[in-house]
């Protein structure tokens, strides 16, 4: 009984499996978009590289760039750079720090190390100044009230330079928290009194959870180009002069003011036209600070908002879980920078131009960026960045990732549905085979019908037709096996015949003359019997000697000259007549089975030659590779459909009647000889010459081949 398959035992699910070979397509194709997405940022990077240059070349010796530029070689070598932000919008004067928000980042500490006291940022719109300076004070001492000093309490100090050059000091000093004014100081004086009021100066002193906190305004007509903030730290009223000092050019009162540098309008404007989609361009001095800007990495919101969202695919949600998104929406921790810090930024300064690729601080953007040096006569006055993000590339990368899979999901599934349809009809077919089979063969090995063929010319079909033709052959040797018990009682039955009435003839006759013929007839009955036994001991000692038998190389032409004149002098009354191609034949075999063979062929044929007619041998080159040996005489010809049956064991077209047993074990020891060659046998009957002919096919030496070619 035939056990159930499990499907995956089945031809279908190994089918199937090799169906999973097609997922390598998107793999390929990841590959692929993998080296196109590396080509597109590399050619990204050269565009910004080249823009970079081109505006480095715009501003080479650029008055603007030089002028804002410090140098060791100027008149104030070491001239500290105070740089104004550009704000949006005015600011209200509130002590708070929420409007200042987008600018923080830009705030400095003084001393730049640790412990600091303040930090100061500058910003500037219309027509003022503004300044926020957060104080880090854990004892915050005020301004005792009715006081004309201004030294008793923690105070700030600026120092500035009028449009005129001259050199003007104010003190903010506050009673309480609140709204103050500047008081006006003899520059370079240490006098703690003031010389007036300056009502311009306005701002508001709030407290702090570190300290406190001091915004104030000043009209653009009363500054010119320098500027110095200094903090006083007092903890002691009774003694002033033990404040701490610290200013924005170092410990102490300054010695110099910070010169202001801002924005320039003329700048942004060149480069205003270099600019590219969603690209920034910056253009910062040598202490890198930022002189110019433009455009932005982000678009408008309202763009943002307003864009025609793409059609989302059913493979959209798990392709985002995998994949990097692209997104507008991320943090842009430069978009208000007032000095840039990066490695390209570094090289670009030091004359070498650079590119970097970094992540923005929320991790949903990467941003290439390259920057390249500003010349001049002086060296490198500093330097331009182009910045982009690689949202574009990662969104195509996305969408041919996003095609490729859709495309290769649906290739897999059409070849797996074909692929198992496929194996459905072959696994159809095997199994209409296997039941045919079944059908074909008994339980207990009898073959009781015949297996149809199956017409189709793959390898089913041939497999169908090579197992019909097995059982065919099968059902032969069966029949063979049957009829073999009923020819060997045949050809036992008569000697036992002859043995045994001559053995009950010789109880019952007392005549010794009688006795002695029934004694003989005994004899020859007995040695008809060991003559068969002798030749089924025959067939089964060829088969094996031929196991043992080794191979060498020989002439047929000599073995078959030697041999055609033994027959003539062991059949004088027959006539032979040999037929030979020229030249040596040499096969690798066995003389004495060759010579076994034709004896064979050469016994058959003289039993059923006519008289007086003569028996051909003949040897010829059939092809390059094989030699014909074949042996014709005229005489009856063999049945139809019995060509090749002759070559069966025990399979005999001679009629029952004659004195020697014929088993058909001759033409079968023929064949064995021929396959132990490498050949085969043949048997036809000669149209219209009322001849037949059994030919051996064997394969000649390369030797021989090449010689029968010469």
């Amino acid at each position: 009984m035939t056990r159930k398959r499990r499907f995956f035992q089945s031809i279908r699910f190994k089918l199937l499996l090799v169906s999973l070979s097609l997922l390598a397509i998107p793999w390929a194709g990841y590959r692929y978009i993998q080296e196109t997405e590396r080509f597109l940022r590399q050619t990204q990077e050269s565009t910004l590289l080249s823009t970079a240059q081109a505006v480095a070349a715009l501003l080479h010796n650029s008055p603007a760039i030089v002028n804002a530029t410090q140098t060791a070689e100027s008149n104030h070598p070491g001239e500290p750079l105070q740089y104004v932000n550009q704000l949006d919008h005015p600011v209200q004067l509130d002590g708070y720090t929420e409007e200042w928000r987008p600018f923080l980042g830009n705030l400095q500490r003084y001393p730049a190390t640790d412990p600091w006291l303040f930090e100061s940022i500058l910003g500037e719109y219309g027509g003022y100044l503004y300044l926020l300076i957060s104080v880090h004070d854990q004892q915050v001492l005020y301004h005792p009230p009715g006081s004309d000093r201004l030294d008793l309490g923690d105070y700030i100090d600026i120092t500035l330079t009028a449009p005129d050059g001259a050199r003007k000091r104010y003190r903010i000093a506050s009673t309480a928290p609140g709204w103050v004014t500047a008081r006006t100081l003899t520059d370079r004086s240490g006098t703690p009194y003031p010389s007036g009021r300056e009502d311009r100066i306005q701002g508001e002193w709030q407290t702090s959870e570190s300290g406190y906190t001091l915004e104030l305004r000043i009209p653009r007509y009363l500054l010119g180009d320098h500027i110095a903030i200094t903090v006083s730290d007092l903890d002691d009223a009774a003694r002033p002069l033990s404040a701490r000092l610290v200013s924005t050019t170092g410990d102490g009162p300054p010695t110099q003011l910070g010169r202001i540098v801002r924005p320039d309008p003329a700048i942004g404007r060149l480069i205003g036209g270099m600019q590219h989609e969603n690209a920034r361009i910056w253009v910062v001095n040598n202490q890198r600070l930022v002189l110019a800007r433009r455009g932005r990495l982000q678009p408008p919101e309202a763009a943002i908002e307003t864009e025609i969202p793409v059609p989302a695919s059913p493979l959209q949600p798990l392709l985002r879980l995998i994949l990097d998104q692209p997104s507008e929406h991320f943090q842009d921790d430069l978009s208000r920078s007032a000095r840039l810090q990066g490695r390209e930024i570094d090289a670009a300064l030091a004359g070498q131009p650079q590119s970097r690729r970094r992540s923005t601080p929320d991790g949903r953007a990467m941003i290439l960026s390259a920057a390249w040096p500003i010349q001049s006569a002086d060296g490198v006055a500093g330097a331009v960045l182009v910045e982009q993000t690689t949202n574009r590339i990662l969104s195509l990368q996305n969408q041919a990732l996003e095609q490729i899979t859709g495309i290769t999901l649906v290739l897999f599934l059409f070849v797996a549905l074909a692929i198992l349809g496929f194996a459905s009809l072959l696994t159809g077919r095997i199994r209409r085979l296997s039941r045919r089979i079944e059908t074909a063969v008994t339980p207990d090995g009898r073959i009781q019908g015949a297996l149809p063929a199956d017409r189709s010319a793959d390898e089913i079909g041939d497999l169908s037709r090579h197992f019909s033709s097995v059982l065919n052959r099968l059902a032969e040797y069966n029949r063979y096996l049957e009829a073999m018990a009923s020819r060997l009682a045949h050809e036992f039955r008569t000697p036992l015949s002859i043995v045994k009435s001559s053995l009950e003839n010789l109880q019952s006759d007392t005549v010794e003359t009688d006795r002695q013929r029934y004694i003989l007839r005994a004899q020859q009955g007995i040695e008809r019997l060991g003559l068969i036994l002798h030749r089924m001991r025959e067939a089964t000692r060829l088969e094996q000697q031929l196991i043992q038998t080794e191979r060498e190389p020989f002439d047929l032409c000599v073995l078959l000259d030697q041999a055609v004149e033994g027959y003539r002098s062991a059949f004088p009354q027959v006539a032979f007549e040999l037929e030979r191609c020229t030249g040596p034949q040499t096969i690798n075999g066995a003389p004495d089975l060759i010579s076994q063979a034709l004896d064979k062929l050469i016994s058959n044929a003289v039993d059923f030659h006519q008289p007086e007619s003569i028996i051909q041998l003949r040897l010829q080159k059939a092809d390059a590779r094989h030699i014909r040996l074949s042996v014709r005489n005229a005489g009856p010809p063999l049945p139809e459909g019995m060509q090749q049956e002759l070559f069966a064991s025990m399979v005999s077209i001679r009629g029952k009647s004659g004195s020697e047993p014929h088993l058909g074990l001759g033409l079968y020891l023929v064949r064995l000889i021929c396959e132990f060659h490498a050949g085969h046998a043949e048997a036809q009957n000669l149209v219209g010459e009322s001849a037949v002919e059994f030919t051996l096919w064997l394969p000649v030496e390369r030797e021989s081949r090449t010689e029968g070619n010469d």
